[in-house]
């Protein structure tokens, strides 16, 4: 089974393939997410280039010719704002990985714990503990989307998802559900006091993690920032036809339609990826994630998942 769970993760992460990536670039080039979004202001600024230049050589023959130590200096300030752009949004993007991973290893860790504290014919607690530590993951994912579906959400007793309905903050809930169990079980003398504590480290660390997420999505770049570098970037696309167009003619359209393209493209670059919990080609696959805890803690807790699936499917049937 783990070895399954490996090569699926490698598969996933892997997605985007030499063939799928060659497909992407050249033949499926026009559905790019940064394409679409860009595809109008790339069409304008074309556009304004190529009526620049008819009217530079038809019309007004100002010939007005920029010293090309001003696009050098606006160019370095560009770039320095870019880069400062594309390294925050990524640093986000990475920040969500390494929180999603430490909740995946918190979780089975959690679960290895639980393992080897509860008897094996526990049925009941495994299974408590291995459908609420799969809503935890399932629960902070839809929370970072705004919505839980609690059709994700696997009940411990009747009647539970119509009261995790009424929470305000579903994990939340979820983490104390599990504090109240283990709880229980020291005061009936089923934990000592080192596993007590030692449990209540796994749980504290899942709260954590949803704070550390839920802090990353609900801080984006501020708005004065992303308005400004978009105005530079329209300020120097529109300054650049004047450096081109005496010496390259109507060349100059593509050259600056596609200096536009890159500049722009980074800049919508770093809007998509600076919230990695989301649903873009960008995000991080955490359905993925989710699916993968939950198999490992059902698997390590000794609880038959396979068959929680058929009476669910029994269920809604």
């Amino acid at each position: 089974m783990a070895d399954k769970f490996s090569i699926a993760d490698q598969k996933y992460s892997n997605s985007t393939n030499k063939h799928s990536l060659l497909f992407i670039v050249f033949l499926d080039f026009f559905s790019t997410q940064t394409l679409r979004k860009i595809s109008l202001g790339v069409f304008l600024i074309s556009a304004y280039v190529f009526l620049v230049d008819f009217l530079e050589n038809h019309i007004l023959h100002v010939a007005f010719k920029p010293p090309s130590t001003l696009y050098t200096l606006l160019g370095t300030v560009l770039g320095l704002l870019l880069v400062f752009r594309t390294n925050t949004a990524y640093d986000r993007w990475w920040q969500g990985r390494i929180l999603i991973s430490t909740l995946s290893n918190t979780t089975k860790n959690f679960a290895s714990k639980l393992n080897a504290i509860l008897p094996k014919y526990d049925i009941e607690s495994r299974k408590f503990f291995a459908y609420m530590i799969s809503n935890h993951a399932f629960s902070m994912k839809e929370v970072l989307r705004y919505g839980v579906k609690f059709d994700e959400l696997i009940e411990t007793h009747p009647g539970e998802l119509k009261d995790l309905k009424k929470v305000y903050h579903v994990p939340s809930e979820i983490v104390s559900q599990i504090h109240l169990r283990l709880t229980q079980m020291y005061k009936n003398k089923e934990l000592s006091d080192y596993q007590f504590m030692e449990l209540h480290k796994y749980t504290d660390a899942m709260t954590v993690v949803v704070g550390e997420c839920e802090r990353i999505r609900t801080s984006p770049m501020p708005f004065s920032y992303r308005v400004h570098l978009k105005k530079f970037i329209l300020f120097f696309a529109v300054m650049l036809p004047f450096g081109f167009i005496h010496y390259l003619d109507y060349w100059s359209i593509l050259i600056v339609g596609i200096l536009y393209y890159v500049m722009y493209g980074l800049d919508v670059l770093g809007e998509e990826i600076e919230d990695p919990f989301g649903q873009d080609e960008n995000d991080l696959p955490i359905d993925f994630y989710c699916k993968s805890i939950k198999k490992a803690v059902f698997t390590t807790l000794k609880v038959d998942l396979q068959q929680l699936t058929l009476e669910k499917h029994a269920k809604h049937s």
